[in-house]
Formats: structure tokens, C-alpha cells, sequence
């Protein structure tokens, strides 16, 4: 048994935050920070449009691509984790 505890410890000290952060999202916690999602979406190639920011809602573009974050108490809900999840492509 330790050694199963061993092999997984290795394996996560490899991953990088990005790819961790990648598994939580996919977890779809009911606590994810927005700044995670954020690194996230600039990781993937989105750019925040601060332009378009109207109050709790933030835009994220790539292209013609558009995301829509609605954040309150700096928690994103985990229905928008979902359509990240499906705007990404990571879905299964």
C-alpha cells in the first residue's frame, strides 16, 4: 500500500498547476476560484475582454469564441465549469 501511495505522490509532483487545475475543473467542485478558471481559459488561449466586463460577468474570447462567466463571491458555478468544460473540449 505504500507503494501505491509512492507512485501517485511522484505523479502529481510531475504535473504542473495548470494540468491540476485542469483535473479540479473537471472534477466540477462546488468551491472552484475564478482566478483557477482563469489561468485555465489563458492557458487554453482565451483572453479576458475587460472591455466587455458589465459587473459580475467576464468575457473571455479566442477568435470568435466567447465565454461568459457569471462570478459571485469569486466562486464560478458549476454549471458554467460544465460549459467551460464542453468550450474546451476536455468532455469525454
Amino acid at each position: 500500500m505504500l507503494t501505491n501511495s509512492i507512485k501517485y505522490s511522484t505523479t502529481m509532483l510531475r504535473m504542473s498547476k495548470k494540468e491540476k487545475l485542469v483535473e479540479r475543473l473537471l472534477r466540477k467542485p462546488v468551491d472552484m476560484r475564478f482566478d483557477e478558471v482563469k489561468v485555465i481559459l489563458e492557458y487554453s488561449g482565451f483572453t479576458l475582454d475587460a472591455k466587455n466586463q458589465k459587473g459580475s460577468h467576464f468575457v473571455f474570447f479566442k477568435g470568435e469564441q466567447l465565454i461568459t462567466i457569471p462570478v459571485h463571491n469569486h466562486v464560478v458555478k458549476r454549471t458554467y465549469l460544465q460549459i467551460i468544460i464542453e468550450e474546451l473540449g476536455l468532455e469525454e
